[in-house]
């Protein structure tokens, strides 16, 4: 998904009409806030009666509103709004009012609005659009769905060639996330061990062996599932063995945690529980020491009008707005944090952090603008002349937010990955697609390929199956018909799970598994025929026909496109083919199977060339790959790399770990909003190595170093070769050398 020119923006909201402008603010700003709106007096009138322009209400907080309106007397249609909400019976607290217009002094005008009306008044002017427009999938999609069309007249009258800088590249977040990835692929997973033993250690606090109180693999998963959802993909897979480690009296200082292995529960030692509990009283009384110091700061300015209550309430405020801090800018904010008093430059965005608090904590109108005020003043001693506790705090939550980082649950992360597959065109290898079929009978969880497939189709990924490649896969089911006519149909109700975990082809291999899998009732396949009748007509095997029911049921079932023979050779060049095809002979079965590769390896950089993929200057890297499991023809093509300057190759497991363990955006929201308010938000940074948290800023700094151009380069210098990586601990960290054996074995085993 190509993101929106910022020269665009005020040219469609200066020519939108009222309706196209109220569309696309209902699909743009609740991606943006993250709220519940619905229409007021709900979906069957939309508030048609009360108001020239629909008045939508958050059902998640009562009495906030917004109105999106073209109307150039904005002061005047705000008046008119909160007079009329008030007529019919409502208490507004707050009003978000959205324009295509540019409003001078926004803030000032707020103000005077807020003191006048009693309600908190929000102004998102084009000004705020242009600059969040490109925020995500969702605000991308409104304003191509709403508003693009007013800038057809643009097209063809010298089209700008100028690329926009998304926020992925102004934001360090991204940059610093794919470093430290690409640090980590030769098997350096020490910090996220690291991480994932401290989620462990909390979530088996208040465990005890003397009160049977103890804990089981499953429900330490569910804990920390529950408060944390955000990073929960990616620690999962490895709460198992890091129990093992934990566990073993060579983990470093001793056994953290006790486990009783014939029952598989765990709990913490009677050491590991004393030294928790101080900790948490200490952390806690630091939590209470910061919220009396802000409180002592308002209170040391005169504010008429504030008194006990309200200084109260602005302290909880500002202590708020820290926190907000972290969960929209934890990156930035850690960083201004652990530079200090030396650095001059500031953090701007706080206010709009104070903003979001007052609302979220119910302080509005002109009592929650003084509120809003001490808070903020509070804050700028905290930020600017912090005293040792107020550093030690902020330095805490600074640590936790680094943790999270590490674990993926930052939300910029999870939307620039979903834009980077929205860039991709993959040629799917053979090997993926029949890996996909073999799934076809495992439960949803264990379905990483066609999980992983159809969650790229999802976020926008144009996954390409080509002829080469549907030859591959029915050459692969009609010789594991022969071998099964041959050697398994006379053994097939007779085959114990240790010799069918020992069939060399994975098709047949996976209808055996299936065949003996008494749990799948009717869906159990009778046959080895039944079990082909789920992707094509059995008697079409052998047959030409097999091939169009093939491509049928494949593009059906991941949502792929399909492309020919000739629509290939439009994108390769056939001399190049031959040479490739000529090198990786000696190495394969046969001539047809090092054509197709030749064919595909071509046809990617042939793709490139014609779209100028070299040329563009986006974060997202180049967007053509052959997505294929089979690492040895790199050996064999260095030639065709070294003279085209890049890989051809995406690894599955890119997409894996990229997409599949993903946080989703919400889960992310409910990790933040459960961690930072609460003790977690501080106690979580014990965890935290103060090397490791350095190496973190230090990364901040170097991409903070750099300008928009130059990262936006590094960015997708380092994301590419992320793509094409290939290590074996990948491999085994994403789990996928085999999910239809890890399944099989956990069914048949008990493992």
């Amino acid at each position: 998904m190509e993101p929106v020119h910022a020269d665009l923006v005020p040219i469609a909201l200066d020519r939108a009409d009222g309706t196209s402008f109220e569309k696309f603010v209902n699909s743009f700003y609740p991606a943006i806030a993250g709220g519940n709106f619905v229409p007021l007096g709900g979906y069957k009138d939309g508030g048609a009666d009360a108001y020239e322009s629909p008045v939508y209400e958050d059902v998640n907080f009562a009495e906030r509103y917004y109105q999106a309106s073209i109307e150039a007397d904005i002061e005047g249609k705000i008046r008119r709004t909160v007079a009329r909400l008030f007529e019919f019976g409502r208490k507004p607290k707050s009003l978000v009012y959205l324009s295509p217009r540019e409003v001078r002094y926004v803030d000032r005008v707020e103000r005077s609005l807020t003191d006048e009306l009693d309600v908190t008044i929000t102004i998102r002017d084009g000004n705020y659009i242009k600059s969040h427009v490109n925020d995500g999938p969702q605000t991308i999609s409104a304003f191509d769905a709403y508003l693009r069309t007013h800038t057809d007249f643009l097209k063809g009258v010298g089209k700008s060639t100028i690329v926009p800088i998304s926020r992925h590249v102004q934001s360090p977040a991204v940059y610093v996330f794919l470093a430290q990835e690409l640090n980590r692929q030769d098997g350096d997973f020490q910090l996220v061990h690291a991480m994932t033993d401290a989620l462990i250690l909390w979530a088996l606090e208040g465990t005890d062996p003397d009160r049977a109180l103890l804990r089981s693999s499953a429900e330490i998963r569910n804990r920390i599932g529950a408060k944390l959802p955000g990073v929960l993909p990616h620690v999962e897979r490895r709460i198992e063995r890091r129990l093992t480690s934990l566990s073993s009296k060579h983990y470093p200082g001793g056994r953290a945690i006790r486990a009783h292995n014939k029952e598989g529960l765990y709990c913490l030692p009677f050491e590991t529980r004393q030294r928790i509990e101080e900790e948490s009283a200490s952390d806690e009384a630091l939590r209470i020491e910061f919220l009396g110091s802000l409180e002592a700061r308002i209170q040391s300015t005169p504010r008429p009008g504030l008194g006990p209550v309200g200084a109260r309430d602005a302290a909880k405020v500002a202590n708020r707005a820290v926190q907000l801090a972290f969960e929209t800018q934890g990156l930035e904010f850690a960083s201004f944090v652990s530079r200090g008093k030396d650095d001059t430059r500031s953090f701007p965005t706080i206010t709009e952090a104070i903003r979001a608090a007052l609302v979220e904590l119910g302080l509005t109108g002109s009592r929650g603008a003084l509120i809003g005020d001490a808070a903020l003043g509070a804050l700028r001693g905290v930020l600017y002349e912090s005293h040792e506790k107020e550093r030690l705090y902020l330095h805490k939550l600074s640590l936790t937010y680094s943790l999270l980082f590490t674990l993926n649950a930052e939300p910029r992360l999870v939307d620039y990955f979903q834009n980077l597959a929205g860039d991709f065109y993959l040629y799917v290898g053979s090997d993926i697609l029949i890996r996909a079929l073999s799934e076809y009978f495992l439960p949803d969880a264990d379905q990483m390929t066609r999980n992983t497939l159809r969650m790229a189709a999802q976020h926008g990924a144009k996954l390409v199956l080509t002829r080469p490649v549907l030859e591959e896969i029915a050459h692969h089911l009609r010789v594991c018909d022969w071998d099964h006519k041959s050697y398994i149909s006379r053994l097939r109700d007779n085959l114990p799970y240790e010799i069918i975990r020992d069939v060399p082809r994975i098709l047949l291999r996976a209808y055996l598994y299936a065949h003996i899998n008494t749990e799948l009732g009717l869906r159990r396949p009778r046959s080895w025929q039944g079990y082909v009748q789920q992707f094509c007509d059995y008697e079409d095997l052998n047959t030409e026909t097999v091939y169009e029911d093939l491509r049928k049921y494949l593009c059906s079932a991941f949502n792929m496109i399909y492309r020919s023979t000739d629509d290939l050779a439009q994108h390769y060049d056939e001399e190049e083919v031959d040479r490739v095809a000529s090198a990786l002979a000696p190495f394969k079965k046969n001539e047809d199977l090092a054509r197709n590769d030749a064919i595909l390896a071509s046809a990617v950089y042939g793709r490139r060339i014609q779209r100028k993929e070299t040329h563009a200057a986006t974060e997202f890297g180049l967007s053509t790959w052959w997505l294929t499991g089979e690492t040895s023809i790199l050996r064999h093509t260095r030639d065709l790399v070294a003279k085209h300057g890049s890989r051809y190759v995406m690894r599955p497991d890119f997409l894996l770990n990229f997409l599949t363990l993903a946080p989703a955006a919400a889960d992310v929201r409910t990790t933040y909003r459960n961690v930072f308010p609460s003790l977690l938000g501080v106690s979580l940074g014990r965890r935290m190595e103060g090397s490791a948290f350095q190496e973190v800023m230090d990364q901040v700094a170097e991409a903070e170093s750099l300008d928009d151009a130059r990262r936006s380069a590094r960015i997708a210098k380092i994301v590419d070769k992320l793509k094409s990586h290939v290590t074996k601990q990948f491999l085994i960290e994403a789990g996928q050398e085999s999910s239809l054996d890890a399944s099989a074995a956990r069914m048949y085993e008990g493992a």
